[in-house]
């Protein structure tokens, strides 16, 4: 019986310990799991002791019980934040949803135990465990999924404002309502468990409509961006038409005008009228075609980047009648080019930028090469940035990201000065 007190004492951590690390299973590298599984399950293992020599002498009471759960979880909080760098806030944030879920889960537990009865304080703690181990298993798809949907897409830098907002609320509603039952109550009065119920349900989905509203205004502002490419894209294109027209008008009086030039043999007037119209063909722009109004948008946008920055831009391929969205494709292209011209800004010589693709049956193959410098900062394959020390660049992350959302691989690769990233993508 003293053991299997110890266990479920234990074993009441799981369920924090299993949402916490779910909104961050992507961005946790083999190093960083390893430490966390050692920290977890040390921890455990010293909490199991304890456990035990508390009832061994007797002193097992509903306090320690809350206590010890509540404790645990503050020290695993801080492993967090010390294992998973960069994100505080986060994890504060975490520490106070998951809380929540566990603390409803079992107050639900608390009362259907205290419904069928028991006779001694110690089986009721493992009825209470196993019970309530059952309701968190039941609900635990729908729990994982709320964790990934607030937490997940704004793990980037760029959510800052997000998570200044929001980190505070779950913490805030745990903690009021857990001292405002107290430590020493063990069963649950129905009154409390409505209460403990509607708080919870009711922060709940305070933050997962945050969630979704802040989602949907990064897709707006994505879409506003879009927006305002397309128009400096139309403009470009109508421009060029127009230019086109008036080249066609004026070709016949420039044949003529050079034709009087080699019948005079005036060679150096014919020079300079060549070198005129040379100059004239060279400050016209090229607008890139693929046959997706969005995508031409943003490969013209930064093909003016690369001409102010006197970076050779070259485009060569379709990208019509895709599955793909014209947001996730202008989020793929437009972070891959904005790290091309900034890695290109670290040449002195050579400055370009190619993007190719092609199709073969349902697979779109896009590549964007680009010259830089010829170093890359790396820690366990990844590509760390330079903007921020000693963390993988916010854009690879949002592109790995996007390609795995249509089941597809990214590459990023560094063949002496010239780095390529490459992305397969279903369509």
């Amino acid at each position: 019986m003293k053991i299997i007190l110890g266990l479920c004492c234990v074993l009441m951590h799981l369920p924090t310990l299993l949402l916490r690390y779910v909104p961050f299973k992507e961005k946790v590298s083999k190093k960083e799991k390893k430490s966390l599984m050692f920290w977890y399950g040390a921890g455990m293992i010293l909490d199991f002791v304890l456990c035990l020599w508390i009832i061994e002498n007797g002193r097992m009471t509903i306090t320690f019980y809350k206590f010890n759960i509540l404790f645990y979880c503050v020290i695993m909080g801080i492993v967090n934040i010390l294992v998973i760098k960069g994100y505080i806030k986060v994890h504060l944030f975490c520490f106070g949803l998951t809380a929540l879920i566990v603390w409803i889960t079992f107050a639900v537990a608390v009362f259907i135990t205290d419904k069928i009865g028991y006779n001694m304080l110690e089986y009721g703690m493992i009825m209470e465990t196993v019970i309530g181990f059952a309701l968190f298993s039941i609900g635990y798809y729908w729990y994982r999924s709320l964790m990934r949907r607030t937490i997940t897409p704004f793990l980037n830098i760029e959510c800052r404002d997000y998570w200044n907002n929001i980190w505070f609320i779950p913490m805030a509603m745990f903690f009021s309502g857990l001292f405002s039952h107290g430590l020493e109550e063990y069963t649950a009065t129905v009154n409390q468990l409505v209460c403990r119920l509607l708080v919870g349900v009711a922060t709940i989905i305070l933050c997962h409509r945050v969630a979704q509203d802040y989602g949907n205004m990064q897709e707006k502002n994505q879409m506003n961006k879009q927006i305002e490419m397309q128009k400096g894209y139309y403009k470009s294109l109508t421009e060029s038409v127009e230019m086109e027209r008036e080249v066609r008008h004026n070709f016949k009086h420039q044949l003529t005008a050079l034709k009087g030039f080699m019948d005079t043999g005036n060679r150096e007037e014919l020079q300079k009228y060549c070198e005129i119209l040379q100059n004239a063909l060279l400050n016209v722009g090229e607008v890139p075609y693929t046959g997706n109004a969005a995508a031409d948008s943003v490969l013209y946008h930064y093909a003016c980047v690369a001409k102010e920055k006197k970076i050779s831009f070259k485009v060569c391929g379709k990208l019509d009648n895709l599955s793909i969205s014209d947001t996730d494709l202008c989020c793929l292209l437009g972070n891959a080019l904005d790290n091309a011209v900034t890695a290109c800004d670290t040449c002195d010589k050579e400055r370009y930028i190619t993007i190719l693709s092609e199709r073969e049956q349902n697979i779109l193959l896009l590549t964007i090469d680009n010259s830089f410098d010829g170093i890359v900062l790396k820690k366990e394959n990844k590509i760390l940035s330079r903007k921020r020390e000693n963390e993988e660049g916010i854009g690879i992350r949002s592109m790995r990201q996007i390609c795995e959302k249509y089941d597809g691989i990214s590459r990023f690769e560094a063949d002496g000065k010239k780095f390529e990233a490459s992305f397969m993508l279903h369509i």
